[in-house]
């Protein structure tokens, strides 16, 4: 029990070990100084405490499996996105992030749905309750890009352009080169859906291959996976019915 306590911990530890190296990285070879991107950096490792600490207030057992995801997501998200700046490196670098936000959103709301006896549901109303949740979750992360790109005056949208790009571009000709916030906006929702999809068929596969990936997940969670029933199985009377109709009738005076 005590080794299951501290393993709870290891993507703790190793964010800590990252977040250290990130931090020499930022600090001494690129010579960044800004403290928006040294709070991330601390801040990275506390993400993967939520799950202990709920595990511990609530008794419950969130399988250490979502904790590394958090973990790993986390670390692409926060130390190699935004302080290290991959989104200027890697094209396309946002919209993975997003669709991986998508698996990893999914594998949260499908533990919560099992803890909420999900597990009695149809697969077509599985998947519909998953999609709604993690879609809505990415509209709320647009509109904290948005109030923050309002206030704060952040680019979290990455399309504000360098003015030698510019030059003496017309506003029409701006759009046409690719600098479109809305666009940035919806295809951000529309991949963390794909996201969605691909964990989806991964749930489904593991299902038909019978439970190989997910037996450790639902043993945790103390959930047993539904097995599809022969068909004429959801009519046919239990083991007391048919001890009861096999009882001799009880005889009158």
């Amino acid at each position: 029990m005590k080794v299951k306590k501290i393993a709870d911990f290891f993507p703790f530890f190793g964010m800590l070990v990252a977040s250290a190296v990130t931090m020499c990285i930022y600090l001494f070879a690129m010579n960044g100084r800004e403290l928006v991107h040294i709070l991330q950096v601390i801040i990275a490792p506390l993400v993967t405490l939520v799950i202990p600490v709920l595990n511990r207030i609530f008794k419950i057992r969130i399988p250490l499996a979502f904790n590394i995801a958090v973990a790993v997501f986390s670390l692409f998200a926060i130390n190699f996105a935004s302080v290290l700046y991959f989104y200027g490196l890697i094209p396309y670098y946002d919209k993975i992030l997003h669709t991986t936000f998508g698996i990893v959103g999914s594998f949260g709301v499908f533990i919560l749905l099992l803890y909420g006896k999900g597990e009695k549901l149809s697969p077509w109303c599985f998947f519909i309750l998953i999609m709604l949740c993690v879609l809505g979750v990415a509209a709320i992360w647009e509109i904290y890009e948005y109030i923050a790109s309002a206030i704060i005056g952040s680019d979290m949208q990455h399309w504000v352009p360098e003015m030698s790009e510019v030059g003496s571009m017309t506003v029409e000709e701006f759009f046409k080169s690719g600098y479109d916030p809305l666009w940035d906006t919806i295809w951000d929702v529309i991949v963390a859906g794909i996201g969605v999809v691909i964990f989806y068929i991964i749930i489904l596969i593991d299902k038909f291959c019978g439970y190989k990936l997910c037996k450790s997940i639902y043993r945790q969670v103390q959930v047993r996976p539904k097995k599809d029933k022969p068909q004429g199985a959801e009519n046919a009377p239990s083991a007391d019915e048919k001890s009861r109709e096999e009882q001799p009738p009880a005889e009158t005076e």
